[in-house]
């Protein structure tokens, strides 16, 4: 295994095509099931340690209010695993999307509906990301966590990674202050295979 895994400015930019095209299928999905506008912006692509990423999510993160992890296996040559963040104020507003009063509204359900909104942008972003490089993933059922502090984030399964690709977007309503982001932690031998399939794609252009 190579000590340094990094992508071209070539492979990052081929893979930031991709991910635009994988994000468009999320937001189609998103706005379907809600039955309103979200917006995914551009995603950010990174490689960094994984001792990094709890300084990195620290900086992303507003820890003042309590935030929702759901975590997500990623299964096949693309390995790894699905990280979506979400503030809690921001989950109980994408229950009122889901159509449920204040009054309905409780951990279990808020906990429902962001597995749910995991499993939407799993499916919608990684299938397609996958199909466009000619493999196939499957997806283990995602669990969640309440994260009050970065230290917890040592208790999560991220650990095992040395180094992984952060693919970062946040997810936005038009008429509702939901502030989400979705992270697609990967080993270093799918960045390895993704970074093959990128160059496979290169050359064919």
């Amino acid at each position: 295994m190579k000590s340094e895994i990094n992508l071209t400015e070539d492979e990052r930019d081929c893979l930031q095509e991709l991910m635009n095209v994988a994000y468009g299928s999320a937001t189609a999905a998103i706005t379907e099931i809600l039955d309103a506008f979200a917006k995914l912006s551009i995603p950010k692509i990174q490689i960094i340690n994984s001792n990094e990423l709890k300084s990195y999510l620290s900086n992303e993160l507003d820890l003042e209010v309590e935030h929702l992890v759901s975590l997500q296996q990623i299964n096949g040559s693309i390995s790894g695993e699905n990280m979506f963040v979400i503030d809690k104020q921001s989950a109980i507003n994408i229950a009122y999307k889901f159509g449920l009063e204040e009054d309905e509204i409780d951990d279990n359900e808020i906990s429902d509906i962001v597995l749910e909104i995991t499993n939407i942008l799993s499916s919608s972003t990684i299938s397609k990301l996958a199909e466009n490089m000619d493999t196939n993933v499957s997806f283990s059922a995602p669990t969640i966590k309440s994260l009050t502090s970065i230290n917890q984030l040592n208790n999560l399964s991220i650990t095992k990674y040395k180094k992984v690709i952060i693919i970062s977007t946040e997810l936005k309503f038009e008429d509702l202050n939901i502030n989400a982001e979705l992270f697609i932690l990967t080993t270093d031998n799918s960045i390895l295979y993704i970074k093959e399939k990128l160059n496979k794609i290169l050359d064919s252009l």
